[in-house]
């Protein structure tokens, strides 16, 4: 009997349980760093689909897995594709902007799956930063230029779900 593992993804929450072992991880898998001191509001959203076979298209997935949702069942050795949604809510621009999400403990990062689904103009992407690169097992995401006030993009990588 296969083990299911039900990954829900609530706004910047996340919690991973299944079946009678079930196991727990909270916390913020999705954060940002603002340097500027001025009142600013930076909305992240995390969504999710499933590659249940792991080879980047999401073409090939049912209607189901393959729509990004917040709620998602998966099996160990699949595949999630994390979106992240940023959106300027306040008034003035946001400079040096930092996106950082957190790879749960269960899941294995796939390198060279960073990428920017969709930035807006005045914005630009900077170099990313892989998990295996920093101490706490994070992809950071750095940026260039100024998310204008209502802009705004989409980032999104890939995780394996361990076996």
């Amino acid at each position: 009997m296969l083990k299911q593992n039900l990954v829900k993804i609530i706004g910047a929450c996340f919690i991973i349980g299944g079946g009678l072992a079930s196991y727990a991880v909270r916390g913020t898998p999705v954060s940002a760093t603002l340097p500027v001191e001025e009142e600013q509001e930076l909305h992240l959203f995390m969504v999710a689909a499933i590659d249940r076979d792991c080879d980047g298209d999401l073409s090939d997935e049912d209607a189901e897995d393959g729509t990004f949702a917040t709620q998602k069942t998966l099996l160990p050795a699949q595949c999630v594709v994390y979106r992240t949604r940023y959106r300027n809510d306040g008034t003035f621009g946001i400079r040096h902007m930092r996106v950082t999400n957190l790879v749960p403990r269960q899941m294995v990062y796939i390198d060279g799956s960073a990428e920017h689904v969709r930035t807006p103009h005045g914005l630009w992407p900077e170099q990313t930063v892989a998990p295996s690169e920093n101490e706490d097992g994070s992809l950071i995401w750095r940026f260039g230029g100024a998310l204008a006030p209502g802009e705004t993009g989409e980032i999104q990588f890939r995780v394996r779900l361990e076996p």
